[in-house]
């Protein structure tokens, strides 16, 4: 049992955990808000979500760790004084990586429902839309406070002791 109590402490401490449990919840909404918005609200809806769910998650997190955010880092070092004198690095960086994100998964998620947007710009730019303000808003005024929090409370309560 100690073993197990020292594996999720090191789990919970880990720097890659925050990132996961980022992507995780936000997947999870958008995957979920997308669908709805399109096809409503049903049983058979969401079973499709939780089957590809876990294929979005691991996109995702790659989309982020190796195309994304290398991406917006080196439009930051490139462009170092426009960008963080308007606006801060903790707000400009989720910033770009959601707009980037959202811009490449809209095209997917476009030419897969291609029976529902049969002119892919139009349908392009509309999705591109509805998604952009709606995740915004989720990851900056719901996901991160709370997922900050509830880390911040977790690593307070069980420090990482090392033996």
């Amino acid at each position: 049992m100690e073993s197990i109590k020292f594996l999720l402490k090191r789990m919970l401490h880990h720097p890659n955990t925050m990132s996961w449990a980022f992507i995780s919840i936000m997947v999870a909404i958008m995957a979920s808000y997308n669908t709805i918005i399109r096809y409503g609200f049903s049983e058979q809806m969401l079973e499709k979500v939780f089957i590809i769910y876990p294929l979005i998650v691991i996109f995702i997190y790659a989309l982020r760790t190796y195309i994304t955010l290398p991406l917006v880092l080196k439009v930051h070092n490139y462009f170092p004084t426009i960008i963080t004198n308007s606006i801060p690095r903790h707000i400009s960086v989720p910033t770009l990586v959601i707009t980037f994100n959202v811009s490449i998964m809209m095209v997917w998620f476009t030419e897969i429902h291609r029976q529902l947007y049969p002119q892919f710009l139009p349908g392009y730019l509309g999705n591109w839309m509805k998604t952009f303000f709606v995740a915004l808003p989720v990851f900056f005024f719901v996901v991160r406070p709370t997922l900050i929090t509830i880390f911040k409370k977790l690593r307070q309560s069980h420090p990482l002791s090392l033996k």
